[in-house]
């Protein structure tokens, strides 16, 4: 029992020591300065998580303002990219003479379609351009016997089924990650 008695005064002594060196040296805290440090912390971690908030904000604005105006400027290409291929595909149908200068403007689009359109709708586009030059390879037909065929199922009357999808797959991708 002596061990422990003794262990047991010198960790008395130790503590009466190092307080008394603390309280010596000038190092004794006083509660108001723990408040004020306190106040100093609870403020400053305030501020930056309101600078935190405020930066996050305005980098998701700027991204979703960003994807709309993609979004819309796909929009308005593929649109101009329709209403010039269906004169082309009518056009196919009732004479086999290409004007190069209709298909060009048509292949103008497709390139701007590369630029900034995903893999699909790029393949999709290629694909028109192609059925397109095999619409003219035929020879001249009456629409009433392609309805008619059509009608029974032979062929497909939208040529640009294949392409509308996958716009419509990119648009719905892009409105999901926003």
């Amino acid at each position: 029992m002596p061990c422990v008695t003794r262990y047991v005064e010198l960790e008395l002594q130790e503590r009466e020591l190092l307080s008394h060196c603390w309280g010596q040296c000038g190092m004794a805290v006083d509660t108001t300065i723990i408040v004020a440090l306190a106040a100093v912390a609870g403020s400053t971690v305030g501020a930056c998580s309101s600078v935190a908030a405020t930066f996050i904000g305005h980098r998701l604005q700027a991204r979703g303002a960003r994807l709309a105006a993609e979004l819309e400027e796909h929009q308005e290409l593929y649109g101009k990219f329709v209403e010039e291929a269906v004169p082309l595909f009518v056009d196919a149908i009732q004479k086999s003479a290409i004007e190069p200068a209709k298909i060009m403007w048509l292949y103008s689009k497709v390139a701007r379609i590369r630029l900034t359109s995903t893999d699909q709708v790029l393949h999709a586009a290629e694909e028109v351009g192609k059925r397109l030059l095999e619409f003219y390879e035929r020879p001249p037909e009456d629409p009433a016997v392609i309805l008619a065929r059509v009608a029974k199922g032979e062929e497909s009357l939208d040529p640009l089924r294949d392409f509308t999808e996958a716009c419509r797959r990119e648009r719905a991708m892009a409105v999901q990650h926003v």
